[in-house]
Formats: C-alpha cells, sequence, structure tokens
C-alpha cells in the first residue's frame, strides 16, 4: 500500500473544503433505483491533504475490474443509509474506519455508466476527513493496491493526460490523471472534477 508525495501547492486546504462542503445536501434525497456510495477520504496535514484511492483487483464478474476508484460500493438493503454503505465499504476493502471521522459533506448524485451505457444505478459520493495521519491501509480481496495520492497531484498539469481505448470498433478518448503506474478515469474522474469544482478548481487537460 503506497503514499505518493507531491507539494501541497495549487490545492485546497481542509478549511477551503469546509466552507465549500458546508451544509450540502445528502445525494441519496434525490435519488431513485439502485444506489452506489462511495467515500472521498481525506488525510494528512491540513495544507497538504491526500485521498484515497484503489486500484480494483481484477475479477471475472466486476463490471469496474481493474479500475481505480474511491473505496465504496452498492448500497446494501441491511445498510442504513447510502453514507452508511460508503462507510462500511471502505472499512471492508481498505480497513480505514470512518465512524467517527468528520463528515465534510456531500457531492451531487452521479449516474452510473458501464462500458458507455448508462446503467439504472445512481452514485451517492460522501466526503471525510479522517485526520493528519495517512493511516496504513489493510486491504481485502477486493483491491489490488491502495494509495494516498496528494491532492496537488491531481491539479499538477504535468499529470494530466488522456486515456484511449477500442469499443465496438471505435476509438474513444477519455481525460484522465496519471498516478504511480494508473490512472484515474471515467466514473472517478468525474467524482473529482465534481469535487474540485466546489472550490472553484479544475483538474487540467492536456495540452
Amino acid at each position: 500500500m503506497t503514499a505518493l508525495h507531491a507539494s501541497a501547492n495549487g490545492a485546497p486546504d481542509l478549511a477551503r473544503i469546509r466552507r465549500a462542503l458546508a451544509g450540502t445536501a445528502d445525494p441519496q434525497a434525490h435519488a431513485s433505483g439502485p444506489l452506489a456510495a462511495v467515500a472521498l477520504v481525506l488525510a494528512g496535514a491540513p495544507a497538504d491533504l491526500h485521498v484515497c484511492l484503489i486500484h480494483r483487483a481484477e475479477h471475472q464478474h466486476d463490471r469496474w475490474s481493474g479500475h481505480v476508484s474511491l473505496p465504496g460500493g452498492r448500497v446494501d438493503p441491511g445498510d442504513p443509509d447510502a453514507r452508511s454503505a460508503a462507510i462500511r465499504e471502505t472499512r471492508e476493502e481498505v480497513g480505514l474506519r470512518l465512524d467517527n471521522a468528520p463528515w465534510l459533506g456531500s457531492l451531487d448524485l452521479l449516474p452510473v455508466s458501464s462500458r458507455g451505457v448508462r446503467t439504472e444505478m445512481s452514485l451517492c459520493p460522501y466526503v471525510f476527513h479522517l485526520g493528519e495521519r495517512l493511516e496504513p491501509f489493510s486491504g481485502n480481496d477486493e483491491v489490488a493496491q491502495a494509495y494516498w495520492v496528494p491532492l496537488a497531484h491531481l491539479l499538477d498539469p504535468r499529470n494530466a493526460a488522456l486515456r484511449h481505448i477500442v469499443r465496438n470498433g471505435v476509438e474513444l478518448t477519455s481525460p484522465a490523471i496519471r498516478f504511480a503506474d494508473q490512472m484515474v478515469w471515467g466514473l472517478t474522474y468525474r467524482v473529482l472534477t465534481v469535487f474540485f469544482e466546489r472550490m472553484a478548481l479544475r483538474i487540467p487537460r492536456p495540452e
């Protein structure tokens, strides 16, 4: 399990994030149909925050097998609500306990697509601050690797990339962020985009 290091220049500090997310509504209130929930877990010094990202293990029946994502998953019938599901999934997938961690707020409900096709599922993203320590991870078999990635790394233009795939004979390009030997793209990229937009910040696009 890995912590990456970068300067915090240009990244929002904890006070700015708190202000931007204060009073946000729970996205579950606007949802219908099946739900998934993710936790955007922040940790580190208030002026040098990192976010937890995971590289999902390769599983034949997982439609997001091998993707980089935020910890989270489907809201189960036994979960009291979507935020509880995000807390549970984070504990199961990376061993981080958010039960007593400050909940900073929520992001907008997002539609979930798979292989370019819109599904019936919607995603509820929740933002937490775990503390100033970058806690060690203890992943389960759903997670190949977990990382603490500096917010500054995600906003650094040098890490902006494009991801090229071929689907049904058509080449498709999507924006991405490089880190370690991975790429953030797709739904996780969209969640991070919405998160930074709350602070009036933009993830750079490659030139």
